[in-house]
């Protein structure tokens, strides 16, 4: 084994052993397989390109285009957008993924967009550790590139990683260090041991580096470990990575809640998040976040003062008589959170913990600066006085908008805003006067089954191609784009908007409200004078039952309702499909194929392709020999992974061709001195073949014992003499037993 290949080999495994360290950042280990497979054909193309002319320059060109087009591929499954090429695709995924980065907590949800990055990270980690190990000549650097896997984790998730990334790291380190010792004892025998030694030196050899590793190497590592768990560490929250430490006065980074809806929507198992009581007979959506900002990247949080207490002011707005207070008693499960869900608009509420406000948007988040802020609601019984905002449709139909105290944000489109929802927006509320009429045109336009589809599996993208794909393309999705569809759409007409997220008011048995992740639910709410914040409803009534009263025009009535049997004007229990929408009721004929036409073409195909590679199976230990032999024996010749450093290496090379001939040949090779190797091999041949053998070993010789061997000249004899000993070698075979010994070289097939 070349020294090359030890390395490539053990840069593969340091960097399979590294991916695993950033598993604790996500909870889709997906991109384990396909980093996996990128590493292997890394290092693999820079095994195979070294063994030739092409070199380590030429294999890092080689491997920079498989790393280029094996992530194209992976962007083009990743991101399956219609009309953007490549590195569109690419841009777009890492756009995802730095959204998701920032506004979720480890472990992250699912995103293709971080998957791409991962597999990509590695993707480059393990080029650079390629380069510095192999072609650089620097294995002792080769832990800097993996020990980056290892400080994302460490760094980003602000709790001890334990110690199976550290042994992970660990032990891919050691791997190429190992490496470097097996080839450093391949030098200090000098082809001895190939044959005149019997391999005694290189046995004797590997059993110093393998006692190295454990008498060296392990200690160091558990010395490390235990160091590590003595002296004292560094709080990551100290280092104000967003949230700050204890007592700290910096802003508190709050998570996008919108990015868990699709986690919950999805989740194999229904689990009960949380269940409550209330002294009202009808159930209530319970808010939790409330994002007023929107841009080309979607709805977010926005930055606020966030007010201690847990008496909060009199809700923004809201001036006209409404409903009744509400008081309800909330027991929270399986979830953990910084956001409390509260009925809107909350007055008062009594929770143990930390809790502060936001005064614009009554959202209740913990003010705790600890590491566990993201958990805050795990396992908390609370109460809570709300009052329930339950417009006269009338007098909602006869006022205006209004002005809100953040209308910097709630009222802003951007200029770069596609021209498409506008020219939508206006076709829908063509027919309207007031801003309320405005806003239940586009609710009902909305919630329309002949117009769009729920599904949780929309089209990929964020920002403004999500809302393209779902209002003009697919047109289907789930509560996030209908939410964030009407709310930029009342903007547009001039109605202050904002999306807020929480839960759908779940299921009653008994006087108990049951809410289960699936009842996870975004919903937009907008603005009107006098009655503040007023709730809107534009997800189809399949999932949420008959949208509000006060949303519904009054001239028309209360809406149909597809579902079956719903008929509650706020929703209590959840009605979920049990087909897609999409299917067809009548059998699809599918188009003809191949395999209709009478002709067996998979069997053909099939046996084809197992024709081919058993070809390609028998011919590999050929095709190993040639291109061995003609590596030897090339104009400047080629060894351990590159041009030979000297010519002493050039007459090794030959050596070796002749030694690989005569074992396939059916013969064993003599122990002994290269003289006398020489003299019993050429025994039975001409004088040609015993002159060129002589000449051979005198050269094996001279370049063995001597200090430092420089002679070009004599070095470049090396491949006409090894021609003339093949020649006079092979004189005697038969045709048939010159392919034999071809198709199945010993050398190959029996190589020590």
């Amino acid at each position: 084994m070349r020294a090359t290949d030890r390395y490539a080999i053990a840069v593969a495994f340091s960097l399979i052993l590294a991916s695993f360290t950033l598993g604790p950042l996500t909870e889709d280990r997906s991109f384990l397989g396909s980093s996996w497979l990128l590493t292997l054909l890394i290092c693999g193309v820079g095994l195979l390109c070294r063994r030739t002319r092409v070199g380590s320059t030429g294999a890092l060109l080689v491997q920079l285009v498989v790393l280029g087009t094996f992530l194209g591929l992976v962007a083009r499954q990743l991101a399956p957008v219609d009309g953007l090429n490549v590195l569109q695709r690419t841009a777009l995924l890492f756009h995802t993924a730095g959204e998701h980065m920032q506004s979720q907590a480890a472990p992250m949800p699912p995103d293709n967009g971080v998957i791409f990055v991962f597999i990509a990270s590695l993707g480059v980690i393990t080029l650079l550790t390629d380069l510095l190990v192999i072609t650089l000549h620097k294995p002792a650097l080769g832990l800097a590139p993996p020990l980056t896997a290892f400080l994302v984790p460490a760094i980003g998730l602000g709790t001890d990683t334990g110690l199976r990334p550290f042994l992970l790291i660990a032990a891919g380190y050691l791997a190429i260090l190992l490496a470097e010792g097996l080839n450093g004892y391949a030098g200090w025998t000098r082809g001895l041991s190939r044959d005149s030694l019997g391999g005694s030196v290189q046995e004797q050899a590997g059993v110093v580096v393998w006692r190295a590793v454990g008498w060296v190497a392990v200690p160091a590592v558990v010395l490390t470990l235990i160091a590590g768990s003595v002296l004292p560490t560094l709080s990551v929250g100290a280092w104000g990575f967003g949230e700050g430490s204890a007592g700290s006065g910096g802003p508190l980074r709050l998570t996008d809640p919108t990015l868990d809806l699709k986690r919950n929507l999805t989740l194999p198992t229904n689990r009960v998040v949380l269940t409550y009581r209330t002294n009202k007979p009808d159930g209530q959506y319970l808010r939790m976040a409330s994002l007023p900002a929107f841009s080309d990247a979607g709805w977010q949080n926005a930055q606020t003062s966030i007010e201690e207490g847990d008496r909060l002011p009199q809700p923004v707005g809201l001036t006209e008589p409404t409903g009744k207070d509400r008081r309800t008693s909330i027991q929270i499960r399986d979830f953990g959170s910084e956001y409390l869900p509260l009925p809107f608009v909350p007055k008062s509420f009594d929770a143990d913990g930390r809790w502060g406000y936001d005064p614009n948007s009554l959202v209740v988040i913990s003010s705790e600066r600890g590491q566990n802020r993201n958990r805050a609601t795990e396992g908390l019984d609370y109460s809570v006085v709300s009052r329930d905002v339950d417009p006269d449709a009338e007098t909602l139909d006869a006022i205006i908008s209004g002005d809100p105290p953040d209308s910097n944000l709630t009222t802003a489109v951007p200029d770069n805003l596609p021209a498409n929802i506008s020219r939508l927006t206006e076709r829908v509320t063509s027919e309207a006067g007031s801003p309320a009429a405005k806003a239940a045109a586009i609710q009902a336009y909305l919630r329309d089954p002949n117009n769009f589809t729920y599904s949780t599996d929309p089209r990929p993208g964020s920002g403004y191609q999500a809302l393209e794909n779902f209002l003009f393309r697919d047109k289907q999705g789930y509560c996030e784009q209908f939410a964030a569809s009407m709310a930029i759409m009342a903007r547009l007409v001039g109605i202050p908007s904002r999306v807020a997220v929480g839960f759908l008011p779940g299921s009653k048995k008994g006087d108990v409200w049951t809410v289960t992740g699936r009842d996870a639910h975004a919903w937009p709410e907008l603005y009107f004078s006098g009655y503040g914040w007023v709730r809107y409803e534009p997800t189809p009534s399949s999932q949420t039952g008959n949208a509000p009263s006060w949303t519904v025009p009054v001239d028309t009535g209360p809406e149909p309702d597809p579902s079956a049997g719903a008929a509650q004007s706020d929703p209590t229990t959840q009605s979920r499909p049990t087909a897609n929408p999409q299917q067809s009721s009548g059998p699809v004929q599918a188009p003809a194929t191949p395999a209709d036409t009478g002709f067996p073409w998979r069997r053909a195909l099939g046996l084809g392709g197992g024709a081919l590679l058993l070809v390609a199976l028998l011919g590999t230990p050929a095709a190993i020999r040639i291109g061995r032999r003609r590596s030897r024996l090339a104009v400047g010749g080629t060894a351990h992974g590159g041009p030979l450093p000297d010519p002493g290496d050039r007459i090794e090379a030959g050596w070796s061709e002749v030694r690989d001939t005569v074992r396939d040949l059916g013969r064993p090779w003599p122990a002994g001195s290269p003289r006398t190797i020489a003299t019993e091999v050429g025994r039975h041949y001409d004088r040609g073949a015993k002159d060129a053998l002589a000449a051979l070993a005198l050269l094996v010789e001279r370049e063995r014992y001597a200090a430092h061997f420089a002679d070009a000249e004599a070095a470049a004899t090396v491949p006409g003499l090894v021609r003339t000993i093949r020649l006079e070698l092979l004189a005697d075979r038969t045709l048939p037993a010159k392919i034999a010994m071809t198709v199945l070289p010993r050398s190959v097939l029996r190589r020590r």
